[in-house]
């Protein structure tokens, strides 16, 4: 596509498609997880997503809530969800008694691992239908938007595969 035919009519429309087609995508990712996979006792989305979140030293709820982008109640109740379920615990901080951290305890550490790598294999199945280059830049795309994201955790971007000899495919 031309410069000259990305017009504001232009964006309009692409706007417009990628909004139909966000749901079906979102299902597809959703899908993309095998029943076998989805197995986490109680623990629900939401609380997996924090679970995966903690840092060892744990997180206070501020911090939670902004990344979970929802009040501090809101994460003071998700985090009694994760202490009750025996995958985190809170510690004071000192100086300040006000103020806990929630850290994960081994139970949690194994579980935020297991719903990691289940999300990394959904991923994987989902980008499979992809090429090497859509990939790329679907990456490129999602780097851009999480970019304003305070939160949003720094990776790594792997290297490009280096050919052995001239002419060797990638």
């Amino acid at each position: 596509m031309t410069a000259r035919s990305r017009t504001p009519a232009w964006r309009a429309q692409v706007v417009a498609r990628i909004a139909e087609l966000r749901p079906v995508v979102l299902a597809l990712m959703r899908e993309s997880v095998p029943d076998e996979l989805q197995g986490f006792g109680q623990a629900t989305g939401r609380q997996l997503q924090a679970l995966a979140r903690l840092p060892l030293d744990g997180m206070t709820m501020g911090e939670l809530a902004a990344f979970l982008k929802v009040t501090g109640a809101a994460a003071s109740v998700l985090a009694e969800r994760l202490v009750a379920q025996g995958l985190a615990v809170r510690h004071p901080v000192p100086g300040d008694r006000r103020v806990v951290r929630l850290a994960p305890t081994s139970e949690g550490i194994a579980m935020a691992e297991r719903y990691r790598d289940n999300q990394r294999r959904a991923v994987a199945m989902l980008l499979d239908r992809l090429s090497d280059a859509q990939v790329a830049g679907w990456l490129d795309i999602m780097e851009a938007l999480a970019a304003d994201q305070e939160l949003a955790p720094p990776a790594p971007v792997p290297a490009e595969p280096v050919a052995e000899a001239a002419g060797t495919a990638r």
